[in-house]
């Protein structure tokens, strides 16, 4: 028999998923102890020391830039952001997926030059089938619910499959995706490409430069979280 009151919470949600407290997002306790990516590269959002000042570029940028131009991942992935991706991406948390959405777009919401279209990073059709839903593209529904920006699937496609990321270097990630993403019908000049977690950049990378070889001028890439470098 289906434990109906376990349906609803995993998609309306039982207060705040971090204390359990009355309400149906995160507490502003909890709000206050989350952990910030404050310092980061602003091409790829990785950790940087504060002392670098905001406009600097991480040695990875430097050496070998993406075709991504911005990236904006304002929390870092490690507890109990890792816990909130888990439980939305694995468990079918679906208010969880809404609730992290809504903290990404609280970081966006007062962008002084917002994109013309958000496109999430197409699943692998074993993760649809796996999940029973894209991560990414639920995210972009709530993004454009909050931010009034437009959405869209079949735009930007995975024409193939990468071999599991799991284990896998920065270099390794970035030649396993190497060709993985085509793009087609007519995109706009300034898009967004929407994640949750970026870990290496290797899918943003290889996804951003099927978008600028479609003709798109400036890709942002937008997740919930970055995790640091070497984790």
């Amino acid at each position: 028999m289906v434990n109906k009151w376990k349906l609803l919470d995993q998609v309306f949600g039982g207060g705040c998923p971090l204390c359990r407290s009355p309400g149906d997002t995160i507490c502003r306790v909890c709000l206050e102890d989350l952990p910030l990516n404050r310092y980061a590269c602003p091409r790829c959002a990785v950790p940087m020391p504060q002392d670098l000042g905001p406009a600097v570029l991480c040695g990875d940028c430097l050496s070998q830039a993406p075709a991504f131009d911005r990236t904006l991942a304002p929390l870092l992935y490690r507890p109990p952001i890792d816990d909130l991706v888990a439980g939305f991406k694995y468990h079918h948390r679906l208010h969880w997926g809404r609730i992290l959405g809504d903290l990404l777009a609280d970081h966006l919401v007062h962008d002084a030059a917002p994109p013309a279209l958000l496109l999430p990073v197409p699943a692998t059709a074993a993760r649809l089938r796996e999940r029973g839903f894209n991560q990414a593209a639920e995210l972009a529904r709530r993004l454009a619910l909050r931010l009034g920006i437009p959405w869209r699937t079949g735009l930007l496609l995975r024409i193939r499959e990468a071999d599991h990321q799991q284990g896998l270097s920065g270099s390794q990630r970035r030649r396993n995706m190497r060709g993985a993403f085509a793009c087609r019908g007519r995109l706009p000049a300034r898009v967004a490409l929407i994640d949750d977690v970026i870990t290496t950049g290797a899918t943003a990378r290889a996804a951003s430069a099927a978008l600028k070889d479609a003709g798109v001028e400036w890709v942002e890439v937008w997740a919930v979280a970055r995790t640091p470098k070497g984790h």
